[in-house]
């Protein structure tokens, strides 16, 4: 029971550090002329882990096509396909939760042991709206990147877009804090 927990963790922190590091992986790799066959088999093995591990059919279907079409064409251009996958999978998970429960709604709910307020879930659907809206635009400007160069396809998917996230995030808990002091008083 222990080593299966700990093979569990291990495997969700090394997929964690591949998803954070594939941009930085993938131009490296170019870099020193790794087959791009073989890095596709790379991602197609993280890309069957992380079913196994929180069963998205949604992003095992678009991943394997994804594996498909770099180890079928052999092309650098379709590994760096990768991030937008990423971000429209996340794009299309905050936009369809607004259907039913939004997602950010189930986030606050499952911190908060009350029910959550008519305010609070407003502010939550506002919240996953605006998700949504910001991550079709790291969707968009993570697609303009594949036609770039390498260098900058990187530091944009690598880096930036990282820093756009955390500081949508910060914001998002600033302007949540802010409101739950206001409505204390």
């Amino acid at each position: 029971m222990q080593l299966k927990k700990l093979l569990t963790q291990i495997t969700k922190v090394l997929i964690g550090i591949f998803v954070i590091a594939y941009p930085f992986m993938v131009f490296y790799a170019l870099q020193q002329n790794v087959a791009i066959r073989f890095i596709g088999l790379v991602l197609l093995m993280v890309v069957i882990f992380s079913f196994m591990r929180n069963k998205n059919k949604y992003m095992l279907i678009s991943g394997l096509f994804l594996c498909f079409l770099i180890i079928l064409f052999n092309q650098e251009i379709f590994l760096k396909f990768y991030p937008v996958l990423m971000n429209t999978a996340v794009c299309t998970i905050f936009t369809l939760s607004l259907k039913k429960t939004p997602l950010i709604t189930q986030f606050a709910q499952k911190m908060q042991k009350e029910p959550l307020n008519q305010e609070k879930l407003i502010y939550t659907r506002k919240a996953t709206k605006a998700w949504a809206i910001f991550m079709f635009m790291n969707t968009v400007a993570s697609l303009i990147t594949v036609f770039l160069s390498d260098e900058i396809w990187a530091i944009y998917n690598g880096f930036i877009s990282y820093i756009l996230i955390g500081t949508m995030m910060l914001s998002e808990y600033i302007i949540r804090k802010g409101k739950e002091k206001c409505s204390v008083l």
